[in-house]
């Protein structure tokens, strides 16, 4: 609870040093303008001039002024209608973009003046500026690319790049991610943050594990001896899916299926634990299909291999296969070759 106190409190300390920063530089600017005499003689600056930019400059400290103070006020109002943090986050951040957008375009048309100038005189710097900046450009189209395909929010599980993470920040440039995975077994967390460019989405593939639900297919594979009792190992691996993700994938299974693009859909999807069977080379392999929420799906294969461990521990009639090397004895016409003979003869 301390930290969370210390981090909350450094927040806030940076969000008032930045309201009293731009406050003072208000303040110091009307003076300088003449708008406000002070009581004390300050030197006067021919600043006439530069009216232009101190506009632009005054414009920008209040636009940002204005969204530090709304932002707590908006996230506590929205917090009523929208369940998730994240989602308000995300919302807000969408909305500053568009208020510095407008801002920006307001500046440019002060500084242009609204005249119509040279073709030529503004294109040639424009495109070698568009050379120059292509790759903070790419990351730009890749942000409008995301956020109006809505190919992941604040909150989801991706993976971009053979990075996978937790989205934490969208930014025009980069999307910021806690990364899970990595050197870790399973999905999780490495400690690590991980910044990716916004480009990224234009170049490959972007996953995606909780756009429509939080909840993803695993498989878990059981290799069991050919000698064993197919039926009755079967039998123990429903039966331990069954108590671990039996009821939650009943209980949820219209959830799921409600986020089915086609109704047809329904017919292929797995939405009760299912085992499969096939022919290994020295096993016959059980595959156990269940879903589970994205987050912890390591602990539900944790618990059901644990449960078919135990059941499986308590029936000889089971076994679960494992590469070793057996010796058989040699068998001919007149005579019996004894295991321990052949090694024996190895010996010799």
């Amino acid at each position: 609870m301390g930290q969370n106190w210390l981090r909350f409190s450094m927040a806030n300390r940076m969000r008032a040093a930045l309201i009293i920063a731009t406050f003072s530089s208000v303040i110091v600017l009307i003076v300088l303008m003449g708008v406000y005499e002070f009581p004390i003689p300050l030197p006067t600056l021919p600043i006439t001039e530069y009216m232009t930019y101190i506009t632009i400059l005054l414009v920008i400290l209040a636009t940002k002024l204005i969204l530090e103070i709304f932002k707590p006020i908006f996230r506590r109002f929205m917090a009523s209608k929208i369940t998730h943090e994240a989602d308000i986050y995300a919302l807000f951040q969408l909305i500053s973009y568009l208020i510095w957008a407008a801002v920006l375009m307001a500046i440019l048309f002060t500084v242009i003046g609204g005249e119509v100038v040279d073709a030529i005189s503004v294109g040639l710097p424009l495109a070698a500026l568009i050379v120059v900046l292509q790759k903070p450009l790419l990351n730009l189209v890749g942000w409008g690319v995301l956020v109006a395909r809505r190919l992941y929010k604040l909150g989801d599980r991706i993976e971009i790049n053979n990075v996978r993470g937790y989205v934490t920040q969208i930014t025009l440039m980069t999307t910021l991610v806690r990364e899970f995975g990595a050197w870790m077994a399973g999905d999780t967390f490495t400690g690590r943050y991980v910044s990716i460019p916004n480009s990224y989405v234009l170049e490959g593939n972007v996953y995606n594990y909780t756009r429509d639900t939080e909840f993803i297919w695993d498989e878990l594979t059981v290799s069991v001896t050919y000698e064993s009792d197919h039926k009755v190992a079967e039998k123990y691996i429903r039966d331990a899916a069954e108590a671990v993700v039996g009821d939650l994938m009943r209980n949820n299974k219209g959830v799921v299926r409600g986020k089915y693009e086609f109704a047809d859909l329904a017919t292929y999807m797995v939405e009760e634990p299912t085992i499969t069977i096939s022919l290994g080379t020295s096993s016959v392999e059980m595959h156990l299909i269940y879903f589970c929420p994205s987050y912890r799906r390591r602990y539900y294969r944790g618990e059901i291999t644990k449960r078919i461990l135990e059941m499986f521990s308590s029936d000889h009639r089971v076994a679960v296969a494992y590469p070793h090397m057996e010796v058989v004895p040699y068998k001919t016409a007149d005579m019996e070759v004894e295991p321990q003979d052949l090694i024996e003869g190895m010996k010799q």
